[in-house]
């Protein structure tokens, strides 16, 4: 191996002292080259990197989840509170196009006033004459169809009345009235939807 020493060194009448280097850490061992030490920093420095990486990771991700689920409350919550709001637009926008169905089938078939009445008359008591009230524009109408109300009660009086709808009639008896108007029924029906609405 070779002496490193300074040649002024060797002049001196001293003996030659070997120059040796000073001692390392205990981990360092015979053999271990600056690749080594490199390659292991490196892989110790990349481990704690990356640990470090990962909780960063995680916590952003806690974050994350975290405002994903108050937005999906937000969402329910927003929902639940439109289908609430909508909820009675909703039961008018249907009645009104039932309505509108009802009343363009009423005109084509005019027949299905006369049986409505008839339902009406058989919910009555019917003891005494029943008055029958109807728009003028369906008297002459009815006038045709007297002969099959009164075989439901022979004692029937018809009324030309211009405040009942053209869609429906009033059955009269001594004790209690039937509406078969449409918008009485849909008005009926608007409002025990409304009252299911609020019990709810």
């Amino acid at each position: 191996m070779k002496s490193l020493l300074y040649k002024r060194q060797l002049s001196d009448e001293r003996e030659p002292v070997r120059f040796a280097m000073p001692a390392l850490k205990d981990t360092y061992s015979i053999g271990r080259t600056t690749d080594h030490i490199e390659r292991e920093a490196y892989e110790e420095a990349y481990a704690a990197g990356e640990k470090a990486g990962f909780e960063m990771g995680e916590e952003k991700a806690k974050v994350l989840i975290d405002k994903l689920e108050a937005l999906l409350t937000d969402v329910a919550t927003l929902r639940a509170r439109i289908a609430k709001e909508t909820e009675p637009q909703c039961v008018l926008l249907a009645t009104a196009i039932a309505k509108k169905i009802l009343v363009r089938e009423l005109t084509i078939k005019p027949d299905e006033i006369v049986k409505m009445t008839k339902e009406g008359l058989l919910r009555l008591e019917r003891s005494g004459q029943i008055t029958i009230k109807i728009n003028p524009l369906l008297y002459d109408f009815f006038m045709k169809h007297k002969p099959d109300l009164t075989r439901v009660h022979p004692d029937i009086a018809l009324d030309a009345d211009p405040t009942v709808s053209r869609y429906g009639t009033i059955v009269m008896g001594p004790v209690e009235d039937v509406v078969t108007d449409i918008d009485e029924q849909v008005k009926n029906l608007i409002k025990d939807i409304g009252d299911r609405l609020n019990r709810e």
